[in-house]
């Protein structure tokens, strides 16, 4: 995980959302399982800012399934905020790739709110490791 004061991975892409009310929870913050499906739009966004949508990854023969995700919750987000989710890779394997996450907010503190991380393997259609072809990780680069 890319702490704090370490250098986050570049590129990166930086999706931003305003908290709806169907995200908090009873306690009038952000339900912690909202946070990972962030990250997974983050991600997507992270792809399509270089030309390449998951679908298109998918159609040519590649899946990127999560294996691994870890989060570290620091403080609460609540309705109506503005957040931002930092996204970059920070880590290939041979056959995966790992994606760091930082979650900011509101903009007028730069907050940090949230840090995680996914692993992902590549694997072929039918579910086998795969090496990570060259033309993502050259995609990614850019």
């Amino acid at each position: 995980m890319i702490r704090p004061g370490e250098p986050f991975p570049s590129p990166e892409a930086v999706f931003r959302l305003h908290v709806s009310y169907g995200e908090t929870d009873a306690m009038g913050v952000v339900y912690y399982g909202n946070y990972p499906h962030w990250f997974e739009r983050a991600r997507g966004l992270f792809l399509r800012e270089r030309g390449l949508s998951y679908a298109e990854v998918e159609r040519r023969g590649f899946l990127l399934p999560v294996r691994e995700m870890a989060v570290r919750y620091l403080a609460p987000a609540r309705y109506d905020e503005e957040v931002a989710v930092r996204a970059g890779v920070s880590v290939w394997g041979r056959a995966s790739v790992t994606f760091a996450y930082q979650v900011y907010g509101p903009p007028e503190t730069s907050r940090l709110l949230c840090l995680g991380q996914t692993q992902h393997a590549c694997t072929d259609p039918t579910g086998k490791p795969v090496a990570v072809p060259s033309w993502l990780k050259e995609l990614c680069a850019r």
